[in-house]
Parts: structure tokens; sequence; C-alpha cells
């Protein structure tokens, strides 16, 4: 899934003019993709991965893209700009934290080996709001205390640079 996003990133980076132009709404990929995994609560109960890798990550991939170019047009669809509200965007500067945290912290919650002799057994199902509460506050110290830290900000700038001295500029585009 992580490789599909790189690409279907990748491939906006790449869009010709005739593909800037192009307008999709955003909002149909959006709901095509949630949509299809509803198809996990039908009788048929779908398998989880076919569902993903065949429907959902395509499709959300497509709304990616079609986002991205909807941001670049003259007037973006209604969906976008509420999108681009402030609320939403202060939620989605928490993502990247959220993405790295809720593992690690699922794992000492919830997974018996982890959680037994931390807690003396898993947390029963009802603690998950508290656990998701726990992931936001989390991700908003390491988003406020890290992430945004001019410190942290220099040192991989400075690592990016070294990089690309290393590599001789060979990770840049090039014509």
């Amino acid at each position: 899934e992580m490789v599909t996003g790189v690409v279907a990133a990748r491939s906006v980076m790449l869009d010709t003019e005739e593909d800037k132009k192009r307008r999709e709404e955003p909002l149909v990929y959006f709901a095509a993709a949630y949509g299809s995994l509803l198809l996990r609560a039908t009788p048929f109960d779908f398998n989880d991965g076919l569902v993903r890798s065949a429907l959902f990550v395509p499709l959300y991939s497509r709304f990616l893209a079609s986002l991205h170019r909807d941001c670049h047009a003259e007037t973006p669809s209604p969906f976008t700009q509420l999108l681009r509200s402030g609320p939403l965007n202060q939620l989605g500067s928490l993502t990247f934290s959220m993405f790295v945290l809720h593992a690690p912290l699922a794992q000492l919650f919830f997974k018996k080996s982890v959680a037994t002799p931390v807690f003396g057994g898993p947390m029963p199902r009802s603690f998950f709001p508290v656990y998701l509460l726990i992931v936001f506050l989390a991700s908003g110290l390491v988003n406020e205390g890290f992430i945004k830290n001019d410190f942290v900000q220099q040192m991989a700038s400075s690592a990016a640079k070294r990089m690309a001295t290393l590599t001789k500029g060979m990770l840049q585009d090039t014509d």
C-alpha cells in the first residue's frame, strides 16, 4: 500500500500540461474508495486484503491525484475547499505522528504478549475510545515538540543535503 502511494504521488509529479487541465471531482473517488470498504459489511464477507488491494487503494490513490490537481485549479471544488479549511488542516498536520504512533500504542494496550506484563492483560474493547484519545494527544505532543522543532528541522535539512552530496544529485529529477 505504501509503494502504491509513492507511485501515485510520483505520477502526479510527472503530470503533463494536459493532465493538469483535466478536472475530476475528488469527492467521487473519495466516496467510491470508502464505499468499497462497505463490501466487508455485506453478507458475502469479502476478504479484507482483496477489497483493500483491488478496490480501496487504487480508488484512494485516484482520489489523492484528483485532489492534488483540484488544489491547483483556479476554482477548486467545494469538497477540496472543505479539506483545505483550518480545522481539517490542523488535523492533517497530526496524521504523520498518528501514523507512526498508533501501531506501537495499539501493541502496548491490546497485544496480549505486550499488554500482560504491563497491565496484567490486554485492555477491553471499551478502552478503545481512550486509546484513540491517547493516540491523538501523543500525536499532538510529537508534532509540536518534535516535528515542528527548529533543531530537528535543521538536522533533517542537513541530512538531506548530505545525502544529496553523497549521491552526487542522483536523487533529483532530470529531464
